[in-house]
């Protein structure tokens, strides 16, 4: 069985993420495949927690064969053996300071209280020694009910879903349908654009902030009226211009224009990430110099960064406009949602 393409074709079928979760804890898991120690494991690891062998259910790389957060393939040299486990006596035991919110998974060889927190962990490391031949840390998290164990792995499949569609988004198809490509970018708009789609600590550069999508999916996202048309088809004609002088590669869109709910945004702050183009035979600075004040007249506030230029350099200016469309200005509101990076694709010339 691939999960990767079981979880698309649910999801394209309309099943919403907490059905495709729940019938996923009940398939196969395909790191047990061919393996003949693992219900000893399982066992092993019930005894240590004191809980029934059947609360435990195997989640991460080791069930799909590839993590979820990131899309990596399972491997036996680097990737966890991930346990979830359903016990509300074991879920309250583990006392953890400050408590995390209920039905947010606690961690025994964190939260349980000391010696016993100890002597887990102790446990925990015994039991991985008998398999690092198939696993590279043996882990456990609890969860008070079936519940809250299936809300988790919802919102790790959305984001998974949510890395797919970028990744299709970034592979520059226009075959695919209106509406397949962008669904989940979409979603995240509504959302209110937030940085992080999970807990930070969950959180990975595929489903947080810059959000990846194309020009097409962009238009569609912030085109909510009259005003935010003519400010998206003035970056059109900005594009059009770039490309007699250089070759943009992607864009990084922040401010006020990615607040879906200012209905009229002052301007369109962007960064264009461009090459030189080698049948230009003028230096592009002064073009791009004037070409600035152009598009001001439109209210389209572009900067630009050299692909071409030194690391530290690119770093330094990715850097320095990432935090300033991230910063407040005086009588203004924080800005708490995320970026957008632009990248080539349907709807560019």
């Amino acid at each position: 069985m691939e999960y990767g393409e079981w979880i698309r074709k649910e999801h394209d079928r309309g099943g919403n993420a907490e059905g495709i979760a729940q019938a996923a804890l009940r398939g196969p898991i395909l790191s047990f495949e061919g393996s003949n120690r693992t219900a000893a494991l399982l066992e092993d690891v019930a005894a240590v927690l004191r809980v029934p062998p059947g609360a435990i259910h195997v989640v991460g790389s080791a069930r799909f064969g590839f993590c979820l957060r990131d899309g990596a393939r399972f491997s036996p040299a680097y990737s966890d053996l991930d346990l979830a486990i359903v016990d509300n006596d074991l879920y309250a035991r583990c006392e953890a300071a400050p408590k995390p919110a209920l039905g947010e998974p606690r961690f025994p060889e964190r939260d349980l209280p000391i010696p016993e927190r100890v002597s887990v962990r102790k446990a925990f490391d015994a039991i991985s020694r008998t398999v690092k031949d198939c696993y590279a840390y043996v882990s456990a998290a609890v969860f008070p009910d079936h519940a809250s164990l299936v809300r988790a792995q919802a919102g790790r499949i959305r984001a998974y879903l949510g890395i797919t569609a970028q990744e299709a988004a970034s592979q520059h198809t226009s075959a695919a349908p209106i509406g397949a490509l962008d669904a989940n970018f979409q979603r995240i708009v509504d959302a209110g654009l937030p940085r992080y789609s999970l807990p930070i600590a969950e959180s990975s550069p595929g489903n947080a902030s810059p959000w990846m999508v194309d020009n097409a999916a962009f238009q569609r996202a912030f085109g909510g009226n009259a005003l935010r048309k003519e400010r998206l088809a003035a970056l059109q004609q900005a594009f059009d211009d770039l490309a007699q002088v250089v070759d943009v590669q992607c864009s990084l869109v922040g401010g006020s224009f990615v607040d879906v709910a200012n209905a009229a945004p002052n301007d369109l702050d962007i960064v264009v990430f461009y090459r030189a183009r080698s049948e230009v035979r003028f230096e592009p600075g002064r073009a791009l110099q004037r070409l600035t004040r152009k598009f001001l007249l439109e209210h389209i506030d572009m900067r630009f960064v050299p692909c071409d230029a030194e690391p530290w350099l690119l770093v330094k200016l990715t850097s320095y406009f990432t935090m300033l469309y991230q910063s407040r200005r005086p009588g203004t509101e924080d800005r708490n949602h995320g970026l957008v990076l632009l990248v080539a694709g349907p709807g560019r010339s």
